[in-house]
Parts: C-alpha cells; sequence; structure tokens
C-alpha cells in the first residue's frame, strides 16, 4: 500500500518545515504549500488527490476556511484538518459547518495532530 499523501499548508514556513518532517517521519508523503492559493492550484491541477489537507486558518489572500470550502466544493470526501493559534469560537463553528475534519489549535501537539491525521485517514 503507497503511503498516504498529506498536502499542508501554512504561511509560517519554519512551521511547515516542521510538521512536514513530524508527518514524513511517520511515513506520509506530503506536499507542503506556503499559501492557500498554491495549494487549491495544486488539488485542481494535480491528478493525484491527497489523501488530507492540513491547513492553517489565517493567512494572507485565500484563508484556510475559504480553502476548505473550496475544496470540499469540489472534492468533499477529503478530510480538511484545521489548525490555527486563535481558538475563536466563531472561527470554529464556520470550519465545522464547511466539513472541516478537525480543528486543532497551536502550539500543536504532536500526538493530537498524528492521531487526528490517522482518524481522519480511517474515516
Amino acid at each position: 500500500m503507497d503511503a498516504a499523501s498529506i498536502l499542508l499548508v501554512d504561511d509560517d514556513v519554519e512551521l511547515l518545515k516542521a510538521l512536514s518532517k513530524v508527518l514524513e517521519k511517520e511515513g506520509y508523503t506530503v506536499t507542503a504549500k506556503a499559501e492557500a492559493q498554491g495549494a487549491l492550484d495544486y488539488v485542481n491541477a494535480s491528478p493525484l488527490r491527497p489523501d488530507v489537507v492540513i491547513t492553517d486558518v489565517s493567512m494572507p489572500g485565500l484563508t484556510g476556511t475559504e480553502l476548505l470550502a473550496a475544496i470540499k466544493q469540489t472534492l468533499p470526501d477529503i478530510p480538511v484538518i484545521i489548525i490555527t493559534a486563535f481558538g475563536e469560537w466563531d472561527q470554529y463553528m464556520d470550519a465545522l459547518r464547511l466539513g472541516a475534519f478537525a480543528y486543532i489549535t497551536k502550539p500543536l501537539d504532536k500526538i493530537e495532530l498524528l492521531t487526528t491525521v490517522r482518524r481522519a485517514l480511517t474515516k
């Protein structure tokens, strides 16, 4: 069986590198994008579909919530995990309403993130 593929989106390049390493160490194939529009372009253009998308909420340009909505429109079965430094209730409710699989606040707990990814892959 091929390694599960994860599309990781965060404008914090250092966090992007760190999370990529954590996920790759667990055997996942990671495609990292530093902005949501680039991630959406990748999803729309690539014949390979990610098994899971992990996206930050607050990014310049297209937000993670807008990315979530766009992905769910074309690929409703792909689980999207939202990560954010600002755990606001309205944002949380919006994300769930739009179909987010999970909502995790930063600083990220590695075990919580990996457990959530495993749950998303077995849904």
